[in-house]
């Protein structure tokens, strides 16, 4: 560099802390300095943080799906502790096994009829989920798959039942009492429970009768539950009615039409039974 006068003068030092950036000074993402912050920045701010939070919730799902052993194990330690703050340890260990043997029947009847499906995923005090890729294309292979689920857990709250009787381990009272209720709870033809999906092929009416029954229990216990699951049925009856002339339920013969229903019949008789007989047992721990 020359001064005016032809002198030569040595080039100016570079600026302390030298902010170097590809962006073009024009450009909205240009360093400069943080701004004060105002009240609409501040609202876009916590909008920003709570759509991170979204997605958090969203993809962390995902890869808990994506991994389902991992997705199982964490819902079972949640699950397990929120049993366990409510009503011990056991108690969680055994209502958690017998749920999952439950849901392990409708996983393996999905994986026969060649669909994939997840392992049970636990939501803490409503049970557990399974998540499908595909889902059947007629109401018969749904049946079955519904059926799987009580049927398993029927054998599994027998197991336990027999256990008990030849140890005398209160724990395996205390599973096949709560196999017995749920297995014989989800044959209820209602909403999303087993006997919905059990019996839809058979049936029309059937919704209506189950549906009647939810009223009723409503009415004698009060349950904020029960109100629940009627709520949301609601829609699943009206669907079926609208649905009465679709091949995907007039495509069953009659004569699984009444396999179905005498083997829904079976179970809700032998789970009815085995209820009151294992709570004969069961009650003199809890009086």
């Amino acid at each position: 560099m020359q001064d005016p006068k032809g002198d030569y003068l040595p080039p100016p030092p570079p600026p302390l802390y030298q902010v170097t950036s590809d962006i073009p000074p024009d450009s909205p993402y240009h360093y400069a300095p943080a701004p004060r912050q105002t009240g609409r920045q501040a609202a876009g701010w916590l909008g920003g943080a709570a759509a991170a939070l979204f997605a958090l919730f969203k993809y962390g799902g995902v890869l808990l799906l994506k991994l389902p052993a991992l997705g199982t194990l964490v819902s079972v330690l949640i699950s397990f502790a929120g049993y366990a703050w409510l009503r011990g340890p056991w108690f969680a260990a055994a209502l958690i096994s017998m749920i999952f043997v439950h849901e392990m029947g409708h996983v393996l009847e999905i994986r026969r009829q060649g669909m994939q499906a997840t392992a049970p995923i636990f939501i803490p005090f409503l049970g557990a989920a399974i998540f499908q890729r595909s889902h059947p294309t007629s109401a018969l292979k749904q049946a079955q798959i519904g059926i799987a689920g009580p049927i398993a857990g029927t054998i599994g709250a027998t197991a336990a039942y027999l256990l008990y009787l030849s140890t005398g381990w209160d724990v395996l009272l205390l599973a096949a009492v709560l196999g017995f209720i749920i297995n014989l709870f989800n044959l209820i033809p209602v909403w999303q429970l087993d006997g919905s999906w059990i019996l839809a092929p058979v049936s029309k009416w059937v919704y209506v009768a189950g549906y009647g029954l939810v009223v009723l229990a409503i009415l004698w216990l009060h349950s904020i539950f029960l109100i629940i699951i009627a709520v949301f049925g609601l829609s699943s009856l009206v669907q079926r009615f609208r649905a009465a002339q679709s091949p995907y339920y007039t495509s069953v013969p009659v004569r699984a039409r009444w396999a179905l229903g005498a083997a829904w019949l079976a179970l809700v008789v032998y789970l009815g039974v085995m209820t009151a007989q294992s709570l004969d047992f069961f009650n003199p721990f809890v009086q």
